[in-house]
Order: structure tokens, then sequence, then C-alpha cells
């Protein structure tokens, strides 16, 4: 149900490698892969979400909710976003990648993401 907006995602994404849905217990919904499925993408995922779960708890000096963040190792840049509040989109590019149209990309699909999760 999820695989079409993620495959989208990946597809307007010149350099994306994997788009994935995963909630903040660690747990896979769906993904998306450009051409084949990477393990690491998963680890990775698990570790972003549990970053931003721990901003989430702490919503340091008031100045309101961590919604996205943007990761570069090595050779790839993850973007992850938040959606309806237990889940996150999760794309892992090339670090040469076009990260505004990352961004772009995970923005324009989470309202359809948070409507099929209701």
């Amino acid at each position: 149900m999820f695989k079409e907006k993620l495959t989208r995602v990946i597809a307007n994404v010149e350099g994306a490698i994997g788009c994935l849905l995963i909630g903040f217990d660690g747990i896979q919904i769906d993904h998306a892969y450009a051409s084949h499925e990477l393990p690491e993408m998963n680890a990775i995922a698990i570790e972003v979400s549990n970053l931003l779960d721990k901003f989430r708890r702490m919503q340091l000096h008031d100045i309101g909710e961590v919604n996205e963040v943007s990761i570069t190792t090595g050779e790839i840049t993850t973007l992850a976003r938040v959606v309806a509040d237990e889940y996150l989109l999760v794309l892992a590019m090339s670090a040469r990648a076009d990260v505004n149209r990352g961004q772009t990309m995970l923005r324009l699909i989470s309202p359809f993401m948070e409507k099929e999760m209701r």
C-alpha cells in the first residue's frame, strides 16, 4: 500500500538508494530500493529512528519538535522525516544527490502516508 509512494520518491530523486517507512519501534513497514535491497539500510533507519526519538523526548529549549533530520556518512546521505507521530520516512541517497529534492519528495508524500495510516 505504501510501496507506490516510496517507489515514486526513488524514481524522482537522482542518486536515491532506498526509501523506507519505519516505526519508532524499529519495525519496517515497507520499503523500495533503486536497484537491490541493502541490508545496512534497515540498520541505518533504526539508528536514525532512535536518534529522532531521543530528540522528541528532550524537546530542547522549547523550540518545538524535531520533524526532519539529515545525516551524511561517507558516501551516503540519509534524510528522515516524522510521519503520523509514530513513523519515519527514511531516504538514503548518494552523498552527491540533490538533498533538497529528497526533502521535497518526503514532504510531498508525507500527507498521503499519514492519510493511509488512519
